[in-house]
């Protein structure tokens, strides 16, 4: 959810970080991952350099907003668990639930706002196939910042 673009490559089967990831900083193995991805995307989706523009410009015109929902479903996620341990009011929870739909909606809106553009670019099948490389990437990135990257 809170990455800025695209899916990643297939995880390599290994036990953990490459030796060179091992001495790349955050920002460069988010580079890495990244570049990975649009590799990716045009050789699975055969892409040439003008699609894959659109498809960037079409991921960058959605990264602010990605991001804003991100960061407020996280400040939600700790008002729910502070909720549950401090034993909160009916109003608290309210509002939680209530923030908790708006999020939804956003992101659903969101959703398919970016799938109407990506459709402008690139066929049904391609849209697809588009969505699980950037389930993946996301996955790449989740497991990068839990510490457990499995290689580059």
């Amino acid at each position: 959810m809170g990455a800025i673009l695209l899916p990643a490559a297939p995880v390599l089967a290994q036990s953990g970080p490459t030796p060179q990831a091992q001495e790349m900083t955050r920002e460069e193995m988010l580079a890495a991952i990244h570049a990975q991805f649009e590799r990716e995307m045009v050789q699975e989706l055969g892409l040439d350099r003008q699609t894959m523009g659109a498809i960037r410009d079409v991921m960058t015109s959605m990264v602010e907003r990605r991001r804003d929902l991100y960061q407020r479903r996280r400040a939600l996620r700790t008002l729910s668990r502070e909720f549950h341990e401090t034993g909160g009011d009916e109003a608290t929870a309210r509002r939680i639930l209530s923030e908790t739909r708006a999020i939804r909606s956003q992101e659903a809106l969101l959703e398919a706002e970016e799938e109407s553009q990506l459709l402008q670019i690139m066929s049904p099948a391609e849209v697809l196939r588009f969505q699980a490389l950037r389930d993946d990437f996301n996955e790449r990135i989740r497991r990068m910042h839990r510490g457990r990257i499995d290689g580059i």
